[in-house]
């Protein structure tokens, strides 16, 4: 299964988006004087999603929802959300993972988009460990995967850190390749029901185009035809969410 645009469906979105345009992300280059207080999507908008989402999987799953993973952390700002959510209704089971080498979008971003371009969205480690500990949460409960993902994305990773039930999937690092790495990651971990919130969907329009979150995740589909996903409503318009789950 995949949920690419058929022909009919893609110049509709194009027309529509002549007079709709989606909203661009705010990206950092260079000095910013308090990376901790810009928020690409308003937390409590993302909180109130969060706690749709455990909801979710606990109807599905029983307490013990699955852990949550991130990738492309940025400032920590969701990551941060997921966290408090998760206290708030005293999920217990749940751990968080932040995977992201902490040094911007990867050389050979501009290749894939003319927007787009390595060094975006830097923030260092420590930074973003101050900023999650103005939002009161504490970097210490989070396991940090530092480093580029043709590094880190692997099965030493897996079983290092014991990864192996998966509740929430936030997936942040904006480009195809990127994204890629992310899904053929998590494709032999999917055993159960998970959401995937793909945070760049439409960003710049790279679904009309074909590149992007939306390529990678209807390939990581196509070739993975024993699970299924639905859509399922997401936080914002450039956003897509889904449960993926194994075909029963």
């Amino acid at each position: 299964m995949s949920f690419r645009y058929n022909p009919i469906q893609r110049w509709a979105k194009i027309i529509y988006r002549k007079f709709n345009p989606v909203p661009g992300s705010p990206w950092t280059k260079g000095h910013v004087d308090d990376i901790c207080k810009i928020n690409l999507v308003p937390p409590e908008t993302l909180k109130s999603f969060f706690a749709s989402c455990i909801k979710t999987l606990q109807d599905l799953k029983g307490e013990n929802v699955g852990d949550y993973l991130e990738f492309g952390v940025f400032n920590g700002s969701s990551l941060g959300s997921a966290y408090l959510t998760a206290k708030k209704l005293n999920i217990k089971s749940m751990r968080f993972f932040g995977f992201d080498a902490f040094k911007g979008l990867p050389k050979g971003t501009d290749e894939e988009h003319d927007v787009l371009q390595k060094g975006f969205y830097a923030c260092s480690f420590e930074k973003m460990k101050e900023c999650l500990k103005r939002r009161d949460v504490n970097p210490e409960e989070v396991t940090w995967v530092k480093g580029w993902y043709n590094e880190t994305l692997n099965n030493k990773t897996i079983k290092n850190h014991n990864i192996s039930k998966i509740g929430i999937v936030f997936v942040d690092c904006d480009t195809y390749s990127s994204s890629k790495a992310v899904f053929d990651f998590l494709s032999p971990l999917i055993t159960a029901p998970a959401i995937f919130c793909l945070d760049d969907w439409k960003l710049y329009d790279m679904d009309i185009k074909g590149t992007g979150e939306y390529k990678s995740f209807n390939e990581f589909l196509e070739a993975n035809t024993h699970l299924e996903a639905k859509e399922i409503k997401s936080y914002n318009r450039k956003s897509k969410s889904f449960l993926v789950q194994p075909k029963k």
